[in-house]
């Protein structure tokens, strides 16, 4: 059980006498203050009784409670702002946890009627509380499940107070057709690295060099010269692939360093348009926004700025060799694919100015060439196919 503690006063001529008093009526003391000819003493409440009875020349009054009493005496003070503060925080509760709105994105009418029908049957619905992302992520299988011919994707996204379910209607297409001839051919230039085949006949060897529309694994499957049967080759041919490459690196930039100096601010985003409270109160910083409050589409945050300052930095030889190297692995990344792959580069050339360094670099990359190309029958041509 919580104890009660509590301050206790009285005025006090004599210390000395007081305290021998207070040994002989037996009262347990836990902490003493002696100011001017005030006394504070800290009892248990159920001795202030006690101290009342037997030392009554001393007047004593209760100064204030302690522990878990001294806090509902600040309630009982203060219940006006602690009622509008629970009803502020059950406010702010719904406001984060109901669901006021749900949104089925799909042209058909019968289909959003379907989800919505599909969604209020398990307990998603309006005015009620927010399901959690496990329950909804349950709910989206379930629905997927009971009509694998209807829907092929379903997705729900929480906005604020609103869900916003997108999805996708399964398009049953014709299977019935007859299936194509075609060979892989090349789509650049470029030395055969690695050849994997699924389907088809390779027409190219490891390191032998093809030219762009070269056909690698053909569609026509012969044996002995003759052929046995036509099927749409598939598969995965990689070439090495040369690039020569023109960098300049400046040896002059810039950085910005935080200065340790922090303001805070205000933002209102108004459907996508921010607009601080404050004017801005440096010339350059870094910003971080905190969410305090999301309705609908509009929000208010909290804005953290960190002044910056700029100061003037210089690479050495070596680090803008470097820095060189980077952009150009860079620049090529931009034009691969995500099977394709940089596996070496070489300076050819290097010249050092005042305040930059102009360098020419030689790229090898290992790429995909291999694409699908349509016979057309009764046609020599093939149609190319990506």
């Amino acid at each position: 059980m919580n104890k009660h503690y509590i301050w206790v006063k009285a005025k006090c001529s004599n210390y000395y006498t007081f305290i021998k008093k207070l040994q002989f009526i037996s009262v347990k003391i836990l902490d003493i203050k002696y100011i001017d000819d005030v006394v504070y003493l800290k009892i248990d409440n159920d001795d202030l009784e006690k101290l009342q009875k037997y030392l009554v020349s001393y007047k004593f009054k209760k100064e204030r409670n302690l522990g878990l009493y001294h806090f509902w005496d600040i309630v009982k003070q203060r219940h006006i702002w602690v009622i509008c503060l629970v009803i502020g925080l059950i406010s702010y509760f719904f406001m984060t946890h109901l669901v006021v709105r749900i949104n089925v994105v799909h042209e058909k009418r019968e289909i959003r009627e379907l989800i919505l029908d599909e969604l209020e049957s398990r307990g998603v619905k309006i005015l009620t509380l927010k399901k959690d992302y496990e329950t909804l992520d349950r709910i989206k299988k379930e629905i997927l499940d009971q009509y694998p011919d209807k829907l092929d994707w379903l997705e729900i996204e929480v906005e604020g107070m609103v869900y916003n379910v997108r999805v996708e209607e399964r398009i049953i297409t014709d299977t019935n057709k007859d299936e194509k001839i075609c060979n892989l051919v090349a789509k650049k230039n470029g030395m055969v690295s690695n050849i994997k085949i699924s389907l088809g006949e390779a027409v190219v060897d490891l390191n032998d060099y093809v030219r762009e529309g070269d056909i690698l694994v053909s569609g026509i499957i012969k044996h002995n010269e003759v052929e046995k049967r036509s099927v749409c080759a598939s598969g995965e041919v990689y070439a090495t692939v040369w690039y020569t490459i023109d960098v300049s690196i400046p040896f002059y930039y810039n950085e910005y360093e935080k200065t340790g100096k922090k303001k805070y601010n205000f933002v209102w985003d108004n459907k996508g348009n921010k607009k601080r409270i404050l004017k801005k109160r440096f010339a350059d910083f870094e910003s971080s926004v905190y969410p305090l409050l999301k309705v609908f589409q509009y929000g208010f945050y909290l804005e953290r700025e960190e002044e910056t300052e700029k100061i003037e930095k210089k690479y050495s030889e070596e680090e803008a060799l470097n820095m060189a190297l980077e952009k150009a692995s860079q620049s090529i990344l931009k034009k691969l694919d995500e099977k394709d792959k940089i596996i070496d580069k070489k300076v050819l050339k290097k010249e050092v100015n005042d305040s930059t360094m102009d360098v020419e670099i030689f790229v090898i990359a290992e790429e995909l060439i291999s694409v699908e190309a349509e016979i057309i029958p009764d046609d020599d041509s093939v149609k190319g196919v990506e």
